[in-house]
């Protein structure tokens, strides 16, 4: 179907996942798209779905499970948000505050220190618990840096790289904008969104550095110059993926499995004059 036919986004993707058998929990469990976001977009309720670039990101993965044109309604749903979720700004009456109702200067800032640790706290909590798709509005953890693309700075020669053994620094990339995790233990080291371009680098002295990514067959590492192959389908989410050298190159190294015979077919038989 060409985007902008047979209805709003919402309708037509109503209309196919009705056609195809599919109900919405089937949907949201394929996709990995909570239900709740489904049903605002297939309701064309884009006021209270997340920011556009992550709804949009919605609209694509439900779009690519029904078979359809997903670049191209991801397109249009972003020209009906626009459309339907600006407000024109009303300006607020100005009042003067009576003196005798403010308070203190002093209580009012120990209340925003109060405010902001509490937001602080509540964003790691979250941190800990959403998917993947829901968290990729997120910065990166204050551990972690994501340099732009470019030659890796030298190791200082009195540090001990983990993954220098096994041929180079674990580098993590994207092909495009993709929402990577990773953790040491309860150390989170990087959580954030990498673009085409920047690049995280996997610290040497981590201890059992793990990986989760949105879209592994997007997320591009290499160790030193090797590269790697995904690291799970390219349609699911990947949790807890190892990113010790070793265990990356051994992705890289394991040989295929052995190929079995066909049936009938004659067994080479030895003896001591040589193969028969």
């Amino acid at each position: 179907m060409v985007a902008g036919e047979g209805g709003t986004v919402g309708e037509q993707l109503r209309e196919h996942r009705e056609a195809q058998g599919l109900s919405l929990d089937e949907v949201a469990q394929r996709t990995r798209v909570p239900r709740r976001h489904l049903v605002l977009i297939e309701d064309g309720q884009y006021a209270q779905l997340p920011a556009a670039t992550y709804s949009a990101g919605f609209v694509k993965a439900y779009a690519r499970l029904l078979g359809l044109d997903a670049q191209a309604l991801s397109d249009q749903f972003r020209r009906e948000s626009a459309a339907t979720v600006v407000r024109p700004e009303r300006p607020e009456p100005y009042e003067p505050a009576d003196p005798g109702r403010t308070p203190p200067f002093g209580v009012a800032l120990m209340a925003l220190l109060v405010a902001l640790v509490a937001g602080l706290g509540f964003l790691y909590w979250r941190g800990s618990r959403d998917q993947p798709a829901e968290l990729a509005a997120r910065g990166p953890a204050p551990e972690a840096s994501v340099a732009a693309a470019g030659p890796a700075p030298a190791a200082p020669t009195a540090a001990v790289s983990a993954a220098a053994p096994s041929g180079g620094p674990v580098v993590i990339g994207a092909a495009q904008e993709v929402w990577i995790k990773v953790a040491a233990g309860e150390r989170t080291l990087f959580m954030g969104t990498l673009k085409p371009g920047n690049r995280f680098e996997v610290p040497a002295d981590a201890i059992d550095p793990m990986l989760t990514t949105g879209r592994p067959g997007d997320t591009l590492i290499t160790v030193g110059a090797t590269p790697i192959p995904p690291v799970g389908d390219p349609d699911r989410a990947a949790h807890d993926v190892s990113l010790k050298a070793d265990a990356l190159l051994a992705r890289v190294t394991t040989p295929p499995l052995a190929t079995q015979p066909p049936a009938g077919a004659p067994v080479p038989v030895t003896d001591a004059a040589g193969p028969a």
